[in-house]
């Protein structure tokens, strides 16, 4: 006698609509939980222009290199080469060492400028680095 096997059963099949079901809840909750976000809003910030700086008193023993917007240097008010810039960096490095350099430039000068002096600073192992900026346009004085 043979006994049936089982292959004329059809085979089991999973339903499909719970799945559709999750799948539309969840389209649901992620709707209503992005429309109800609420958007960030920049908070408005007013940055303190260089006139509210801390005014110091004048220091004689710092050198002062200027840049102003055209990328032209100054060595203590004096118009200047980059030679010039650093063979005088380089003569501060031999006397004093440890003197100030202060940095005095305005917003608009080229960044790749003051680059230029922060490595001759760093090439002379200079150290003691200020930097002053002006909204307008660089003072020579």
């Amino acid at each position: 006698m043979k006994l049936p096997l089982g292959n004329n059963e059809e085979e089991p099949e999973v339903s499909m609509s719970p799945l559709i079901d999750c799948v539309f809840l969840l389209l649901i909750f992620f709707l209503v939980s992005t429309m109800t976000k609420v958007k960030n809003r920049d908070i408005p910030v007013d940055l303190p222009a260089s006139q509210a700086a801390v005014k110091l008193k004048p220091d004689d023993k710092q050198a002062i290199v200027g840049l102003d917007s055209e990328g032209n240097f100054y060595w203590d008010g004096q118009p200047c080469t980059a030679n010039f810039l650093h063979e005088q960096l380089r003569d501060v490095c031999i006397a004093t060492p440890d003197r100030r350099i202060r940095i005095d430039m305005d917003k608009n000068t080229p960044f790749g400028r003051f680059v230029e002096v922060m490595d001759a600073c760093q090439f002379y192992n200079l150290t003691n680095i200020g930097i002053r900026t002006y909204d307008e346009h660089y003072n020579e004085n």
